[in-house]
């Protein structure tokens, strides 16, 4: 009976242990859901679907206009005009010292045969640099995103100093070099033959109203990649009339 009670009692301690391990996990992953949970408030319910819903991503609820033209001056970096994939650019206007300062957000699509993603960092590396601000700028791995699940990772440009942002003035416009904030996220999924680039642009006078390392993040991963669609059962190729 002496030896018996001792081994119930590490019999008992084992299994709250285990028991308690367990609980200990479970907390965690629940504290983790919520965070993100919470994180994703601030981004738009409803996914935003473009290229033909080849790409998605949530928007985040700050901006309150877009333009798909792109003909706006401040829907593109001045120094990436030639921007790749054009789709959409999503703005909002913050006040600072009686001027109004734009924060955008561009997004670029490009798919299967434009969807190289080293032709794409190249043809923004090479119109970037020619700023001499930005002459010595380079790709770096984008920190702390989660598992790709087969896409390349987000790689970002991170452009800070003085640069050319748009402002409005007493209501009229006007294009000066202050400081600010560039981040440039390029990814691909080769599985669907997509790939994705989001320029954020945010002026040092309202850099404190947009936590842009936290939101830029949050939105990448948010992103989905979606293949083409597959055609109907029966129905014609593109450019090819179906058979009488």
């Amino acid at each position: 009976m002496r030896r018996s009670f001792p081994l119930a009692a590490l019999g008992v301690l084992a299994i709250s242990g285990c028991l308690s391990g367990g609980y200990d996990e479970d907390f965690r992953s629940s504290l983790g859901r919520y965070r993100q949970d919470g994180e994703l408030q601030r981004l738009r319910a409803t996914p935003h679907k473009l290229a033909d819903d080849r790409l998605a991503l949530r928007v985040p609820k700050i901006f309150e206009a877009e333009n798909a033209t792109g003909e706006n001056p401040r829907s593109k970096p001045t120094f990436l005009q030639d921007f790749p994939g054009f789709r959409v650019a999503f703005e909002v206007l913050r006040e600072a010292e009686g001027t109004q300062f734009p924060v955008v957000l561009s997004v670029g699509v490009l798919t299967d045969k434009e969807s190289s993603l080293e032709d794409i960092k190249k043809s923004i590396l090479n119109q970037v640099q020619k700023e001499a601000a930005f002459a010595k700028a380079s790709w770096a791995v984008a920190e702390g995103q989660p598992d790709s699940g087969g896409r390349t990772p987000w790689t970002v440009l991170k452009l800070s100093g003085q640069q050319p942002f748009e402002r409005i003035v007493a209501g009229n416009p006007e294009t000066k070099n202050t400081d600010g904030e560039t981040h440039i996220w390029v990814a691909s999924d080769p599985a669907s033959k997509v790939s994705a680039v989001l320029a954020w642009r945010v002026p040092r006078e309202v850099a404190a109203t947009v936590s842009l390392d936290d939101l830029a993040g949050l939105v990448a991963r948010t992103v989905e990649f979606r293949a083409a669609a597959e055609p109907e059962p029966g129905a014609a190729a593109p450019g090819v009339a179906p058979a009488e």
